[in-house]
């Protein structure tokens, strides 16, 4: 059963990069007019979710801190983890940003072209700091262990732990101590530098006068807050469902890290309460249609179901309930939801207001352009190759997906009890055999954009490209939310080699294994042996 529900895991993971990666040439070859933004909304799902994975970053890290700058020992397993969290979660950040540049081959010029009174260009240079200070902390962090198992393991993996290593070879007390100098000063640059990396996220919107809903000091505050939720929600999720630690230090983590976690979705909700009302009372004109576009227009569940809901009311009561804050499976959940609902946030941040003209009409005077009809770049045999390949990758996906969730609805079984097991095992089914109806029920031949067939089946799931633009809307395209789906498999897949094979989860050497090292002759010459 395991075996089966790792390959289904990887197939869903491989599927989604397959198709993330078809879309993404898409992208690559016709730019953004593959995408339903325009003059009037320019940012739109790639930038939400590049502050949403900053976010998280941000707060994996910053979370971190409490352990090796601020001795919080209690929380020490996850020490590691959090660091690698925030590595990769980076990486899915820049990643989408990169996507929303019109011409990704020109990344570079950024740093050639200076603007030093531009927020973004303070921005860049705490990622390249914030990158630096990350890989090198996790390093010395698993430093010794790497040495350690460059003799332990044999082949191929004995070999990558080598070169990780760097030829270091001391495991000594003293080198371990020297180690943990360097990472504690690294976390005290690295504090100032994860706040930059978030709170001046938060700032470039904060500083866009034209805005009224982001034009405030309050903002970028909130950015800090919520990464620091997200963050620890993810490390919550991550330690209740996957961490190898014994069940009674895991249950203690997990308790401690929902504690923690209930405490800053708190102060967060008490900031945006903050924005909300004030801004409400003021009744300012801008004010108000932003709000009501956030709480009432098209995509109010957002809002409500996800942002509210999902994301903050259910989490509240599962961490804070004294049925369900003790049980490990329960607080997992509620970091999943969490981090699940944070994304919510991050659109609401950054498409409603874009929604709303700054011209009385102009939204309705202003006729965006239409995206171009078919893929231009792609000959017709290769279009249908992809397009059939899509057809074929998305039944796999829904297969896989719904052997995980029925997998899922079975662990929560003995905690919700068996009619809510098999409750959630009809829904399973019918969101899936629903979802493959509309995907088989239209497999076309072209990888049209606007008005093709092949992308019609998943179209009509999100939004056709041309009723997105009417009245300066915004709708997600289906190649937006590919690339998207393929850059966050591609990131989960790094996350899941890296878990597997990186020592994030060791323990301090015991003495067997002290003595087994002073014996190895690769060693002989270090302090260990003194």
């Amino acid at each position: 059963m395991k075996r089966g529900i790792t390959l289904a895991y990887w197939v869903v993971l491989g599927v989604t990069i397959l198709i993330g990666a078809l879309a993404l040439v898409v992208r690559a070859l016709d730019g953004l007019k593959v995408t339903n933004l325009t003059q009037i909304v320019p940012w739109g799902l790639w930038v939400a979710l590049y502050i949403y994975f900053i976010g998280l970053s941000a707060g994996s890290f910053l979370l971190s801190t409490l352990i090796y700058v601020g001795g919080v020992k209690r929380f020490e397993p996850v020490g590691k983890i959090a660091m690698f969290t925030a590595f990769v979660a980076l990486m899915a950040g820049l990643l989408f940003i990169l996507l929303d540049l019109g011409h990704m081959e020109r990344f570079w010029t950024v740093f050639f072209n200076r603007n030093p009174n531009s927020v973004l260009e303070w921005e860049i240079h705490f990622y390249l700091l914030y990158m630096v200070i990350l890989v090198a902390e996790l390093w010395l962090l698993m430093r010794r262990d790497l040495v350690r198992w460059s003799q332990e393991k044999k082949g191929w993996l004995g070999t990558l732990y080598r070169l990780m290593a760097l030829n270091s070879r001391d495991i000594s007390e003293k080198a371990l101590q020297d180690d943990m100098r360097l990472v504690k000063l690294l976390g005290l640059i690295g504090i100032p530098v994860a706040i930059g990396v978030h709170g001046g996220t938060g700032a470039i919107f904060a500083v866009v006068k034209a805005r009224p809903y982001w034009y405030t000091g309050l903002f970028p505050l909130i950015f800090i807050t919520s990464a620091l939720a997200s963050g620890g929600a993810l490390l919550t999720f991550i330690v209740a469902f996957f961490s190898q630690l014994e069940e009674k230090a895991r249950g203690e983590l997990v308790g401690g890290l929902g504690k923690l976690v209930a405490a800053l979705l708190g102060v967060d909700l008490l900031f945006i309460a903050s924005e909300f009302l004030i801004g409400i009372y003021g009744a300012i004109p801008d004010h108000l249609a932003t709000y009501n576009t956030i709480m009432f227009g098209p995509f109010w569940w957002v809002f409500w179901i996800l942002q509210l809901g999902i994301g903050a009311a259910l989490p509240l009561i599962l961490l804070t309930h004294k049925r369900t804050n003790s049980n490990i499976t329960w607080i997992g959940l509620a970091g999943a939801m969490i981090v699940v609902g944070i994304v919510g946030v991050r659109l609401n941040i950054v498409i409603p207001p874009l929604t709303r003209p700054l011209v009385e009409g102009f939204d309705t005077a202003y006729i965006p352009f239409t995206a171009a009809a078919s893929l231009s770049a792609l000959p017709a045999t290769l279009d249908q190759i992809l397009s059939y390949i899509t057809w074929a990758g998305g039944l796999i996906l829904l297969v896989a997906l719904g052997a995980l969730i029925l997998f899922a609805a079975q662990k929560l079984g003995a905690s919700i009890g068996q009619p809510a097991f098999y409750a959630a095992g009809i829904v399973a089914v019918v969101v899936i055999v629903f979802l493959a109806i509309r995907v088989v029920g239209a497999p076309g031949v072209s990888l049209a954009v606007n008005g093709g067939t092949a992308w019609s089946g998943y179209a009509d799931m999100f939004a056709q490209t041309d009723s997105a633009r009417q009245n300066g809307l915004y709708f997600p395209t289906l190649i937006e939310w590919l690339t998207s789906a393929g850059v966050i498999a591609f990131c989960v897949a790094l996350f899941s080699i890296g878990k597997a094979l990186l020592p994030l989860e060791t323990k301090e050497l015991s003495a067997e294994e002290m003595e087994r090292a002073r014996k190895s002759p690769w060693l002989a010459r270090t302090e260990v042996n003194k």
